[in-house]
């Protein structure tokens, strides 16, 4: 593991006093999907309506803008894998964090990582998702990116480069992994390019560093230095962000993987319990909580909603050896599935999109179905998840624009926007106030009603 800059501690500690971040990370401030009560983002949209400002990136990606006071923060990636049919030079792929003024639209500073890849990139990342995957996160005072394998580089509000860390390699003569798919008769490989967002709790950056080296670490927030690291190969195709949850006086970070759901220890990161789920393939859905359970999504089977402290009389935590306790008694209910887009949860309710436009809204008490099937309006596919502000669901599809929902068990639609610029929306939107923020493959955007 590297870091670069010897007195990173002094240069933290001096920079300025945190600045209350409206969206701060992947999934907005309460890390499920759903704005601030107060947010007031526009219901219409289009080039010529509520566009405040649009600013060319410099390159594509897939990550969501955040944002930290007078300034939208967000991630590209240029010099390989924006076509498919001419990727460039592999060893060229550099990454890119771009400061945008949230009033104005212009770009204040951006800064360029070289990330160079030890070999050409599988198709199926180069077309669905690139190298720009993973959401920034910030905690008011600097802005912790994951490049893949450039590693995690925090920098300061100004750009200035406070650290950077990479990531480690797979132990040598791992057991291999058990959350494997079968296609006519081969293994195939899960392995489809950096994905999970970092995320900052505490004085620690966590980092789902499967794609490096099938683990889950704990960076210190000031020095990057590694605090605590937990391996596993079932982690090979896991792109979800960690989440954090508090269990009585503790914290605990909950990660959902192929065929289990694990609960670490944010201190040390020593596996609490775990409970299998029977799930086979890439995890993509990052889970949500509540004051009492835990949502896990993704992959080949059922969710599962996971009580924070065992209820079920039934079952009894038991002992597996190298893998850790199982403890069933934390299973509250089976449920309804997504694939990519991560639930939003609100009001007492998840809701669900699948890549094909699927909608769903279940109870988080019991799981109970209030609603499902294709939305209306025909999105198209979706890889960016739902929004839940002002009492509406925004969902950003790939291709066909914004719908917007009505967030309850009917799920009406209310309005279809479009951006009239041939771009490719991955990325999922953020939110500060009555401002909605969208990127695409071209453009970052700032939608506000008109005066306000």
């Amino acid at each position: 593991m590297r870091t670069t800059g010897t007195v990173a501690i002094l240069a933290f500690a001096a920079l300025a006093a945190a600045q209350p971040p409206a969206w701060p990370c992947f999934r907005g401030p309460n890390r499920d999907g759903a704005a601030q009560a107060d947010a007031r983002p526009p219901l219409e949209w289009s080039n010529t309506k509520n566009l405040a400002w649009r600013v060319a990136l410099p390159g594509p990606g897939a990550s969501s803008p955040i944002v930290c006071g007078d300034r939208v923060f967000v991630t590209c990636y240029t010099g390989y894998g924006a076509h498919l049919d001419d990727g460039g030079d592999f060893k060229k792929l550099v990454h890119h964090l771009v400061c945008v003024a949230r009033e104005r639209g212009a770009i204040l500073w951006q800064r360029a990582v070289p990330g160079p890849l030890p070999h050409k990139a599988r198709p199926m990342q180069l077309t669905e998702h690139g190298f720009a995957s993973p959401t920034p996160a910030t905690d008011g005072r600097a802005v912790y990116c994951y490049f893949g394998r450039a590693g995690v580089v925090a920098f300061d509000l100004d750009g200035k480069v406070l650290w950077q860390t990479d990531l480690g390699e797979p132990t040598k003569g791992a057991p291999p992994p058990t959350n494997t798919v079968e296609h006519k008769g081969k293994v195939l490989s899960l392995r489809w390019g950096t994905a999970a967002s970092p995320l900052v709790c505490g004085d620690l950056v966590l980092v789902n560093a499967s794609e490096q080296s099938n683990s889950i670490r704990a960076l210190d927030r000031a020095t990057g230095k590694l605090r605590w690291t937990y391996e596993s190969a079932n982690l090979e195709g896991c792109a979800t962000t960690p989440a954090v949850v508090a269990v009585g006086k503790t914290q605990q970070v909950v990660m959902c993987l192929g065929g289990a759901v694990w609960g670490l220890g944010l201190e040390d990161g020593k596996l609490r319990w775990q409970v299998e789920t029977g799930t086979r393939g890439g995890m993509s859905p990052t889970p949500v909580s509540d004051a009492e359970r835990v949502y896990t999504f993704g992959g080949d089977g059922k969710s599962f909603a996971l009580w924070l402290t065992p209820r079920s009389p039934q079952g009894a935590a038991t002992a597996t050896g190298e893998r850790g306790p199982v403890d069933d008694r934390r299973i509250a209910w089976k449920g309804a599935n997504v694939d990519i887009p991560s639930p939003a949860l609100h009001d007492g309710k998840l809701f669900l999109v699948s890549q094909s436009g699927i909608g769903t809204v279940v109870t988080s008490r019991d799981g109970k179905t209030l609603v499902t099937g294709r939305l209306e309006g025909r999105t198209g596919k979706v890889y960016a998840s739902p929004l839940i502000a002002a009492g509406r669901m925004y969902v950003v599809s790939r291709k066909r624009g914004t719908f917007v929902y009505s967030a309850d068990e009917k799920l009406r639609l209310l309005h279809r926007n479009e951006l009239d610029d041939e771009s490719v929306f991955n990325g999922s939107p953020a939110v500060d106030g009555p401002r909605l923020f969208l990127r695409s493959d071209k453009f970052l955007y700032c939608l506000a009603t008109r005066g306000v």
